[in-house]
């Protein structure tokens, strides 16, 4: 019986192998790598273009339609005879962001590999896109496969959510059927069959998410993070969709006979908070409220260096909420501090893996690397253990980056040679007899000699700003600094640095480096915008407002000064100056939510409510979002007597914001004048609630409780 069966499968393999190559003979081709099933793209933009060289050869160039995400390379179309060409896939880590190509891990490759194996001609040609993820780069392959590569180094992840994707109607099969698939691909009868099928299909083809051509990224369309949500189901598909990703690659790159060497992704965990957290408990909850009270004394405990209470508090926060990515960054930083490395880098890895704006590669995704290559027999380096080595506690920080991923310049160094000796260890690279630190010592002084120190400057402070954006108020800081040291003498630097000054909470710093901006370029409007706005804090109005004229004199299409002076002319009671600035605030940007909003207060102040009502309206049509619009139209609307439509407006308001006092009070108000004295005291004690110090509600629950007479106070 057996004998049969063994039969049976070297006939049935024989015959296989006969289709096989009547198919070759008669010039089928195999697929060769399957496509992908999650995503489509509405066009395909080359990444090179053909140019004709000095040589009379064609030259493949970056094109200019992407050297805004692209670093510019140039290369043979054809490679020379002994020439070993590479090329470095995936994000800004791999375009060597905040800077470029020469101190990226792929430009260090380049200056590394002849001194290390001088015997054959080397190429490291640097594709690494910003914001791409590895649904772009497994597209991107596919182009470059035509040119003849030996080598992809894939280090990919950080960017797996950075575009909005549903997944709608993707095939549910099972995962070893899509691996199955892409194993069939390679052979000519399989890809015959699934080629006949879909040209005889009478529907249309499995729906997939079409993407643009070029990255658009979420980020690029919010105020920092607010637009993520904690959605499982779709985390669940993108971490699906990123394994077969890598899987896919594999198969491009051998259908050309080259080869692909995986980076497991590395990022900052013990310096860089979670970018946004979110909570299971609702708004207003008391289990919230709890939570958030533990949160807040575990930050002062670690800030003070208490970190034992801190510990407990923040483990009765957690108690409350698991999920809370900042709680377990806390809890992170407080086992730091008392010594449990092994602990806090759990905490702090499980802090990135709930961040709910996901900028980093979490645990299962750098896992996923280490699966793919061991499935798939393809070399891997592993960036995470490289970096923990080099911190003292063994979770990597701000010593390996610069931010949330981006590496050092040293350490981009180091990911190379590691990359390198794996290269030697498969026996890519011999390493010459020359080849050891003296080596490596001369090729590092030579690139950094290279290095432009006001350039840095400026990657460093685009860096902080993108930061401040992004509310990482510390980072931006310490990198805003470090720029202001390289390029002393650059006015943008120190106005940048004033900016993170603010946001830390060092107004008197900020002013001192927006006035040292302003010593360097007196027709510099930003700087004067940013210290008119400090001055205004302060109450020095006269100040502030002759900063804001000089910054609309030397910038007349700034907006927001135009809508900064418009507030503190209103403020120094100059009407005519504050309608004429306003006016052309909205000329600029009718869409300005700040400038229609200060327009009505004018309004208002003018005896013009039905005026102030339709700018606010406006308002409301331009961001419905808006809570202080909703209360200032409220507040209009009550004056107006149209009590109804106030109270809709204040209720909006307190379902934008569960915790704001001046909606709560405001309400209170609106039943109090129809005489529900009942519902009016619940929105009073709710006002005092949210904020025991605010007098106007305190006043009015104090007066209903006690003698009822009078009007309520707004």
């Amino acid at each position: 019986m057996a004998r049969k069966a063994v039969f049976g499968l070297v006939a049935a393999a024989l015959f296989f192998g006969l289709v096989e190559l009547s198919l070759l003979l008669v010039g089928v081709e195999p697929i060769r790598y399957a496509d992908d099933p999650y995503v489509g793209f509405s066009s395909r933009l080359p990444l090179f273009v053909e140019q004709a060289g000095a040589d009379g050869r064609p030259w493949m160039t970056t094109a200019q339609n992407k050297q805004s995400l692209f670093n510019r390379q140039r290369f043979p179309r054809r490679k020379d005879a002994g020439t070993y060409r590479i090329f470095c896939l995936g994000g800004s880590t791999a375009f060597g962001h905040p800077y470029d190509d020469p101190t990226s891990f792929c430009g260090w490759l380049r200056e590394l590999l002849p001194a290390a194996d001088p015997s054959r001609a080397w190429e490291a040609i640097n594709a690494g896109g910003i914001s791409y993820a590895s649904y772009r780069e497994a597209l991107l392959m596919e182009e470059l496969v035509g040119y003849e590569p030996d080598l992809f180094v894939v280090l990919t992840g950080h960017n797996e959510f950075l575009e909005r994707r549903t997944y709608a109607g993707l095939l549910r099969s099972p995962r070893w059927v899509r691996e199955l698939d892409l194993g069939l691909s390679r052979t000519r009868s399989y890809s015959l069959i699934r080629r006949a099928l879909r040209g005889s299909s009478p529907g249309p083809a499995p729906r997939r998410d079409l993407l643009p051509a070029e990255v658009d990224a979420l980020l690029d369309h919010a105020i920092g993070p607010d637009d993520y949500r904690r959605d499982d189901e779709l985390h669940e598909k993108v971490i699906a969709h990123y394994r077969f990703n890598l899987s896919r690659m594999v198969g491009i790159a051998r259908s050309v006979g080259a080869q692909v060497l995986f980076v497991a992704p590395a990022s900052n965990l013990a310096d860089c908070s979670p970018f946004k957290s979110e909570h299971a408990a609702g708004p207003g909850s008391p289990e919230r409220l709890r939570h958030e009270q533990r949160k807040a004394a575990a930050d002062v405990a670690v800030a003070t260096q208490r970190p034992a209470e801190a510990l407990a508090l923040v483990d009765e926060a957690l108690a409350l909420d698991a999920r809370c990515a900042a709680a377990q960054f806390l809890r992170g930083r407080a086992l730091r501090a008392l010594g449990r490395n092994r602990e806090a880098g759990e905490a702090f890895r499980r802090a990135r893996d709930e961040d709910v704006c996901p900028l980093r590669a979490t645990t299962s995704m750098c896992a996923i690397v280490r699966e793919t290559a061991a499935q798939r027999d393809a070399p891997w380096v592993d960036f995470e253990a490289l970096v923990a080595r080099r911190a003292a506690s063994g979770v990597p920080g701000r010593e390996s980056f610069l931010d949330h991923v981006h590496p050092t310049i040293e350490v981009n160094r180091l990911l190379a040679l590691a990359i390198l000796e794996r290269l030697a260890a498969d026996g890519v690279v011999r390493p010459s007899a020359g080849w050891g630190e003296e080596a490596v010592r001369r090729v590092t002084l030579e690139v950094e000699g290279r290095i432009d120190r006001f350039a840095h400057a400026i990657a460093l402070r685009n860096l902080a700003n993108v930061l401040t954006w992004a509310g990482k108020v510390g980072e931006a800081e310490r990198l805003a600094r470090e720029a202001a040291e390289l390029a002393p003498d650059d006015p943008t630097t120190h106005n940048q640095l004033g900016v993170t000054l603010v946001d830390s909470g060092d107004v008197d710093g900020a002013e001192r480096q927006f006035r040292r901006a302003l010593a360097l370029d007196p027709t510099f409007a930003l700087a004067h915008n940013n210290l008119g706005v400090i001055l205004e804090g302060r109450g020095e109005l006269e100040a502030a407002a002759e900063h804001y004229r000089s910054a609309v004199a030397h910038r007349p299409d700034y907006v927001e000064a135009y809508n900064n002076l418009g507030l503190v002319s209103i403020r120094l009671r100059r009407q005519d100056e504050a309608q004429r600035a306003l006016e052309s605030a909205l000329d600029l940007n009718p869409d300005h939510v700040r400038a229609r909003g200060n327009m009505a207060t004018l309004l208002v102040a003018r005896g013009d409510l039905e005026g102030a009502v339709a700018h606010l309206e406006r308002a409301l049509r331009i961001d419905p979002g808006s809570l202080e619009a909703h209360n200032n139209l409220g507040i209009v609307l009550y004056d107006l007597g149209r009590n109804a439509a106030a109270r809709a407006h204040f209720e909006q308001a307190i379902r934008l914001e569960p915790d704001d006092p001046e909606a709560y009070n405001n309400l209170g108000a609106t039943f109090e004048r129809e005489g529900d004295v009942a519902r009016a005291l619940v929105e009073y004690r709710r006002a005092v609630a949210a904020d025991p110090a605010h007098a106007a509600a305190r006043a009015n629950l104090a007066r209903l409780q006690g003698a009822p007479g009078g009007g309520a106070e707004r």
